[in-house]
């Protein structure tokens, strides 16, 4: 009977301690009187969100909505872990450009020790980041993309000519999109040539090891995650893609005054080169940061463009004069000249923002201008990009797919920060022009000869996977595609 009453005890005594724990966590916003979205207990403001019932997406819009207009942010909860949600955009402004000094940090998980491709810049903080960030920047520039884009272009026809030689009837789009963006990685990232079978298996299952609880966890407890050597990626994969970067460096090291091909070259050309190890971290940086992200991009443009056929009609148009004009070649100025191509690519970002928030972390105490208000040192921040870009006062029947939103006028008209899909400032993407060119070619491929129509597959209207913190389609993308003669 003593060891029972033990047993019952220790048991009421650990769930009251849990208890009080849960009610602290949750009581953050209302101790610090702050206007907030009431948590449920235990699942903050994200019920439903971590067994894939509805997507994040969902509950950051529902915040949005709720509040925008009763103050320059909202508190809300994931799970237990408070948040800043923006809402004004003139405080996004300040967090990620005029301000962004006090907001360098995103607040992700990393272990370069124990995982070394964790040492890229999507997940270092601090003065990791920013040594990292300053040696990194000098190869993203506009003169070095364009000594690449000849080899850009070259994967974009191979892919294109790939497209021709199949039977043409109904095809999986997703992964038609998946195979070019992965081919345009593993050449310009990673610098290989010829078959990339490995390369492309390894590069869809990196996550294979995933769990959203863990990794939770792991934001949460840094230290202990690290301690315990937790690891986000799957080892068998980021050894392949660790070891694979130190041969490829190792056989350019070989070779005298080769042609720029690859960031490899670029990484380790550098005035303030990257070690091997970093190096390497970057290139993975490539499949973690872009790959998702670019496959459904140009997946979802062309279901936007298959379920409006007089869209696609003009964008092939523009397409092939331009073509014609520069003898099929392209270069970075003449991609200039595909403004409306650039409007639909626009159009699918906002709509369908691969990337739903962007997250910051405050590394000082900031006071908002002209207010009582005060975000503390350590707050966690989340925009709500995907809401932004949703916002009826700010793109009118947003749900409609409309290029003509993106023409310069109505890009003038509308307020500063209100399309996020790089994000901005220091921490925007640091490869969004290449992205830009990437998915800008990929079109040039995808659409110069062959036209796009829904089939009996075709999943109208379109769901997004709930099981993904990006925004993916729940089922590959399916499509007829017809050749076309120019």
């Amino acid at each position: 009977m003593d060891l029972l009453h033990r047993v019952l005890f220790t048991a009421f005594g650990t769930l009251t301690l849990f208890y009080v724990v849960v009610k602290i966590s949750l009581g953050y916003w209302k101790r610090r009187g702050i206007l907030h979205e009431k948590p449920k207990f235990l699942w903050g403001n994200i019920k439903g969100v971590v067994g894939g019932k509805r997507h994040v997406l969902d509950a950051l819009q529902t915040i949005y909505d709720t509040h925008k207009g009763q103050a320059p942010f909202v508190g809300c909860y994931a799970l237990l872990k408070p948040f800043v949600m923006v809402l004004d955009l003139e405080l996004v402004h300040n967090i990620l450009v005029s301000d962004e000094g006090y907001f360098t940090s995103r607040g992700l998980y990393n272990n370069v020790n124990n995982e070394p491709l964790s040492g890229n810049l999507l997940q270092l903080d601090g003065h990791k980041w920013r040594s990292l960030h300053a040696k990194s920047v000098t190869v993203f520039t506009s003169s070095n993309l364009q000594k690449l884009m000849p080899r850009l272009v070259q994967v974009s026809k191979i892919f294109g000519g790939r497209i021709g030689e199949q039977k043409l009837q109904q095809l999986n789009v997703s992964q038609l999109v998946d195979g070019y963006n992965i081919e345009v990685i593993g050449s310009l990232a990673f610098g290989l040539t010829g078959d990339q079978v490995e390369f492309r298996q390894m590069s869809r299952s990196y996550w294979n090891n995933f769990s959203l609880w863990r990794a939770y966890l792991a934001l949460e407890l840094p230290l202990l995650a690290r301690l315990l050597q937790y690891t986000s990626y799957d080892e068998l994969a980021t050894n392949y893609f660790y070891n694979l970067v130190h041969a490829q460096l190792y056989q350019q090291r070989l070779r005298d005054r080769q042609p720029l091909q690859n960031f490899l070259q670029l990484f380790s050309a550098a005035d303030d080169a990257l070690s091997d190890a970093q190096i390497a971290a970057q290139a993975f940086g490539f499949i973690l940061a872009g790959l998702e992200p670019l496959n459904a991009t140009l997946g979802f443009c062309l279901y936007e463009l298959a379920l409006q056929p007089d869209l696609q009609d003009r964008v092939r148009s523009e397409i092939q004069q331009l073509l014609h004009q520069h003898d099929g070649q392209l270069t970075a100025d003449s991609l200039k000249q595909l403004k409306y191509t650039k409007q639909v690519l626009n159009e699918t970002l906002r709509l369908h923002t691969p990337y739903p928030f962007l997250l910051r972390r405050a590394t000082k105490e900031f006071e908002l201008a002209k207010s009582v208000f005060v975000i503390a040192r350590g707050n966690n921040l989340i925009i709500p990009v995907a809401a932004i870009h949703r916002d009826p006062s700010i793109y009118p029947d947003p749900l409609r797919f409309d290029p003509a939103r993106f023409e310069a006028a109505a890009v003038k008209a509308r307020p500063a920060m209100s399309f996020l899909p790089f994000g901005q400032g220091l921490r925007g993407c640091i490869a969004m022009q290449l992205a830009e060119q990437q998915l800008l070619i990929g079109l040039v491929a995808l659409l110069q000869h062959h036209k796009y129509a829904p089939c009996a597959e075709t999943q109208i209207p379109l769901q997004y996977d709930n099981r993904k913190l990006l925004l993916m389609p729940k089922t590959d993308i399916q499509l007829s595609v017809e050749y076309v003669d120019t």
